[in-house]
């Protein structure tokens, strides 16, 4: 049996570079208060849609179209095997 690894990564930094301060510090707080580890610079990959579920409630927190953006790119990323890297703040990856 073989394992197929990741094709490749996504910045949560790059994801969220374009992103309103408002709605940056709510995902960041919201992936702290669901128990991810937000790091600086050490590789933290994760899956795509263990995030979205994860923080699929900031779909009902008015922030619309960022997080319709954000929710499209990670069922993207979980399409094509790419995980998210949680690294943040160290000029992304």
């Amino acid at each position: 049996m073989s394992v197929e690894l990741a094709k490749s990564d996504l910045s949560l930094e790059g994801l969220l570079q374009d992103a309103a301060p408002p709605f940056r510090h709510a995902i960041l707080g919201a992936l702290e208060r669901e128990g991810y580890e937000i790091t600086r610079g050490i590789p933290n990959l994760q899956l795509p849609l263990e995030i979205d579920d994860s923080i699929g409630w900031l779909a009902d927190a008015r922030y619309g179209d960022a997080w319709s953006r954000l929710h499209r790119t990670l069922m993207r990323a979980a399409s094509e095997g790419t995980l998210v890297d949680l690294s943040y703040g160290a000029g992304g990856s």
